[in-house]
């Protein structure tokens, strides 16, 4: 049987990361401290390090604070334009939006080096990998792509144009790119030339 949490444990440590995330939005992953989140809420630091002994820890969990649970049930019922661009705003959402959208570029720098930072990144683009691949199976089994269409490249291309556009190129993610870029994506799913089935 799953103990349940003390609720005056779980509302300390909510009411930290909150404060941890409000300070990683604003000034950034170096000002994640336990003295920083002492200051901001009062909740002691012998409190904050028996929760997290590190200060890298503080950070991960974070990370996870800002991404938030994933309530979300795949859309799959066709047709895929409709189904892919259900998916595609609420990605675009989050990352104009959401804190997450705000400390996606930093957990990737974190990335690099850290394989707790790797493996929360993995863990979050593989649960929004399933989401988008179950649409493309939905999709094929409708015949509305081909059974060898390239789904892994094609929820690459899906998921990964969004983070590059924003992050890296600070380019708008906006209605008309939206739209745009779901054309690109069935169009590719619908008519996939040779050099993707090569790579899938």
């Amino acid at each position: 049987m799953k103990k349940t949490e003390d609720p005056r444990i779980a509302a300390t440590r909510s009411a930290a990361l909150d404060a941890a995330l409000d300070i990683l939005q604003k000034e950034g992953v170096f000002a994640v401290t336990h003295a920083a989140v002492n200051k901001a809420t009062g909740i002691s630091r012998s409190t904050l390090y028996r929760h997290w002994p590190e200060t890298r820890r503080f950070l991960i969990d974070t990370f996870k604070h800002a991404s938030g649970p994933t309530k979300l049930e795949p859309a799959a019922n066709g047709p895929l334009r409709a189904d892919l661009k259900w998916h595609l705003v609420h990605l675009v959402n989050a990352l104009n939006e959401s804190p997450w959208g705000k400390v996606a570029a930093q957990i990737i720098a974190a990335a690099a080096t850290d394989k707790e930072a790797q493996l929360l990144i993995n863990e979050l683009m593989g649960e929004r990998f399933a989401f988008v691949e179950n649409t493309f199976i939905a999709a094929q089994a409708r015949n509305e792509i081909a059974s060898d269409a390239p789904i892994r490249q094609l929820i690459e291309l899906m998921i990964s144009v969004p983070y590059f556009r924003k992050l890296i190129l600070g380019a708008p993610l906006d209605e008309d790119w939206i739209e745009s870029h779901i054309e690109f994506i069935c169009s590719l799913a619908e008519n996939s030339p040779d050099y993707l089935h090569e790579q899938s």
